[in-house]
């Protein structure tokens, strides 16, 4: 086989494999073997290619010369083993298509002349622009994937976010929580701190007003802690501080947190400038302390809530320290209230009455007053369970049970002709009097029970608040125009006493048993007893003078003009079919004087 056989048979097998041969001098900067199929894809003639580089030159991609520099310099150099590129040529139609080349020099060393520089080019364009694509799809989804993260950080960071104050949310001090607990395990103290009256601000001024004083008081907590603690809205007026014991050589943790939340109410209570308007709110805040207080999140947040609770309680604008106590007196209550509704389900509660008398002693009417047989504990006064009742929410049905049951017992009265006259006097607290229903439930059992005015006398027994003042006097002027009478009970233990005789119409002072006791040797109650009368006898309200006990005691009260009388001289309290009879009988002697 001779070598112009071989060389048919290798160009065969080259153009099958689609590689295009070529050699060059590069000593003498000629071609010596041209890439023809190459050239011809490219839409050139050989005529204009000729035998120089310069052509070749003349069509390579500016862009890629430095790289088929450096890779020829690299093989010439010895760092490469043969030359290898990969560049775009421009296609006589001005299209840019791209080709690589393999080569090596076959005479001589790549270091001394490169006389035959032998080697092979084929078309890599299709490849190539596979690659960019697949690199611009991958640019793409890289985008793509940087705006999902930068969407992911700015969901999770939504998700922990509170939107309205930008501070931390329920979920965040949660997991600060958990962490704490489980993993940190550094003394730390969870302060839930909480405005006093917000919702009136909102309901006087609107949600907008609300959100921007909420937002002011965030602000305002901001300021009172390290960078290192928490602060978060829980939600509403509910705000929470998550404080770590800084350490401080010679400062109790606890005086730490004691001057935190003393700080916090201080600033707290400054004014608060809303647009035009001067706005006053007030904070009361619980703490509890991991780990005194507790090892998981639900016993730290459970207890913090407790204190707070506690604050609350206690009157306002104030802090409280978690105590175990207070978790006791708490679980207290829950039963309390839970026996309380098992108590109006099963009529638990019942009515004494306790009998009034004129100056000439004959009874004039009766006081009903609550008590409750508790199955454990026994016969028990409203002392005893009233601020639980009032505590938890259910006075107002308590005391519309006992209003009910005292207007049907006022309601039988009408059919008899001795007990027809008789006044009847219910305790009211101003929770209940407070209520928007108060004045409709009263009016349905006057029109229920078919009572004529005169009769139903209702006492305060708790002294209303200033603000309240408005709407009381509405609710007695309503009731007073259907004959519903009204006492103030306890007159003169409290000092806002004057202040609701000033502003509110009542028919009667309920003269307080403080007084009663030892008006007869004690010349201070004789003085405010006399003031009273004086007050009284001005404005024309009726005295009755309650818890009287002995004969001297009436004697004195009846020498100072108070003709009205209740109190054990008279009777205890006793069922209403006792006293019925009681005052049959009292009127039935009378009579028969």
């Amino acid at each position: 086989m001779s070598a112009s056989d071989d060389h048919k048979r290798l160009q065969l097998a080259l153009e099958a494999a689609g590689l295009d041969l070529w050699e060059n001098d590069l000593v003498a900067g000629k071609v010596t073997h041209p890439a023809t199929r190459t050239f011809r894809e490219l839409g050139y003639q050989p005529e204009e290619v000729g035998d120089s580089l310069a052509f070749w030159l003349d069509i390579l991609h500016p862009d890629d010369l430095p790289s088929v520099g450096e890779a020829l310099a690299a093989y010439r150099d010895g760092r490469a083993d043969n030359y290898r590129s990969e560049f775009r040529l421009r296609a006589k139609d001005g299209e840019w298509l791209w080709y690589a080349n393999y080569g090596r020099v076959m005479t001589g060393t790549a270091d001394a002349g490169m006389h035959r520089f032998i080697g092979v080019t084929f078309n890599i364009d299709d490849r190539k622009r596979r690659e960019e694509e697949l690199a611009r799809i991958n640019q793409l989804l890289s985008a793509q994937n940087q705006q999902l993260d930068q969407m992911n950080t700015h969901l999770e960071k939504l998700s922990t976010t509170d939107p309205l104050t930008k501070l931390c949310n329920r979920r965040a001090v949660n997991e600060r929580l958990h962490r704490l607990v489980s993993v940190d395990r550094h003394p730390s103290a969870l302060l839930f701190v909480d405005l006093d009256n917000f919702k009136k601000t909102n309901d006087l001024y609107g949600h907008d007003v609300g959100d921007i004083l909420l937002c002011q008081v965030a602000q305002r907590l901001q300021s009172c802690i390290d960078s290192a603690d928490l602060i978060a809205r829980f939600g509403g007026d509910e705000f929470v501080l998550l404080v770590r014991d800084p350490q401080t050589a010679g400062t109790p943790f606890r005086a730490h947190v004691e001057a935190l939340a003393t700080r916090i109410l201080t600033i707290l209570a400054q004014p608060y400038v809303v647009g035009d308007l001067m706005l006053h709110s007030y904070g009361s805040i619980g703490v509890a302390c991991f780990p005194d207080d507790g090892w998981t999140v639900d016993e730290l947040t459970k207890r913090a809530d407790i204190a707070l609770y506690r604050a609350k309680h206690k009157g306002r604008n104030r802090y409280c320290f978690f105590q175990p106590s207070m978790e006791t007196e708490l679980q207290y209550q829950d039963n309390i209230e839970t026996e309380l509704r098992a108590a109006l389900k099963t009529r638990q509660l019942e009515l004494l009455y306790q009998i009034q008398v004129d100056r000439n002693l004959r009874p004039v009417g009766a006081e009903a007053l609550l008590r409750w047989h508790h199955p454990v504990r026994g016969l028990l006064s409203p002392m005893q369970f009233l601020p639980d009742a009032v505590a938890s929410g259910l006075i107002h049905d308590i005391e519309e049970l006992v209003l009910d049951t005292a207007c049907a017992a006022l309601g039988k009265w009408q059919h008899d002709p001795v007990l027809r006259n008789m006044t009847l006097a219910v305790n009211i607290t101003a929770r209940s009097f407070e209520h928007p229903a108060f004045t409709e439930t009263v009016i349905g059992m006057l029109d229920k029970y078919r009572l004529p005015p005169g009769l139903l006398c209702l006492e305060l027994t708790e002294h209303l608040k200033a603000q309240s003042f408005p709407d009381a006097a509405r609710v007695i002027n309503q009731l007073r125009e259907r004959g519903v009478r009204f006492a103030l009970d306890d007159f003169g233990t409290g000092y806002s006493s004057l202040e609701s005789l000033k502003y509110l119409a009542f028919d009667q002072i309920k003269l307080d048993a403080a007084f009663v006791a030892d008006i007869t040797d004690n010349p201070v109650s004789q003085a405010i007893v006399a003031g009273v009368i004086a007050i009284a006898s001005a404005m024309n309200i009726e005295i009755l003078a309650e818890c009287v006990e002995r004969h001297e005691q009436l004697e004195h009260l009846m020498r100072r003009g108070i003709e009205r009388h209740q109190g054990y001289l008279f009777g205890k309290p006793l069922p209403r079919m006792v006293v019925e009879a009681a005052i049959r009988s009292a009127l039935g002697e009378k009579v028969a004087q």
